[in-house]
């Protein structure tokens, strides 16, 4: 359950701002190198790469050369944003209830798992995350960190100037749950809409 007062709500993006379609990602890639899916998703998943992009090891343009060289193919900066847009549907029903949020003047933020190339391309991905939070959007390679380190959610109270115990975080992924818990916020396990406007409710946030 939610308790008031709630200050700042966090969201993920894939997963509950949007439906994320990993397999499609690795079709959309496929289509665009020639390469078979289980190798792309070897070479640049399950290597732990990607997961490196996450925690901001490279700039966009490192990372995008890198992507290239781990797969033996040049890939396009638009390539790369076409199969990383595709794969996801937009929660339209959740996108609104953040600009309910807005409106009734709660502090609302973006924090997702994500490298430097998609926090450069949000708007050419998923325009309406990009309007909803603007500077407000935040990628775990800001941090050098990811959601599984509690210490992502004190840095990003910091940029907010946010106080864990008023902030709820809302994840799909009871890892990042588990960790924004253990650094003092208030969470909620997304599984639909539904059931976060039951979470809501007994705080009086939307009124």
């Amino acid at each position: 359950m939610v308790k008031a007062p709630i200050e700042l709500i966090v969201f993920d993006m894939d997963g509950v701002l949007c439906h994320y379609d990993f397999p499609r990602r690795l079709a959309c890639l496929a289509q665009k190198t020639g390469l078979d899916t289980d190798f792309i998703d070897e070479r640049i998943f399950r290597s732990g790469f990607d997961d490196q992009g996450d925690q901001g090891r490279f700039s966009a343009a490192e990372y995008l050369r890198k992507f290239g060289d781990k797969l033996g193919v040049s890939v396009a900066r638009e390539d790369w944003l076409w199969a990383r847009r595709v794969p996801m549907t937009p929660d339209t029903a959740m996108l609104a209830l953040v600009a309910r949020l807005q409106e009734q003047q709660v502090q609302v933020a973006m924090l997702t798992n994500n490298g430097p190339l998609l926090q450069e391309g949000l708007a050419e991905v998923f325009t309406q995350a990009a309007d909803l939070f603007g500077a407000q959007a935040y990628f775990s390679c800001q941090f050098s960190s990811t959601k599984e380190d509690p210490a992502i959610f004190h840095a990003l109270l910091d940029s907010l100037g946010g106080r864990a115990e008023r902030t709820l975080f809302i994840d799909d992924s009871e890892i990042y749950i588990a960790a924004a818990r253990k650094a003092g916020l208030q969470v909620h396990h997304f599984a639909g809409i539904d059931g976060l406007l039951a979470a809501l409710e007994p705080a009086n946030i939307l009124i």
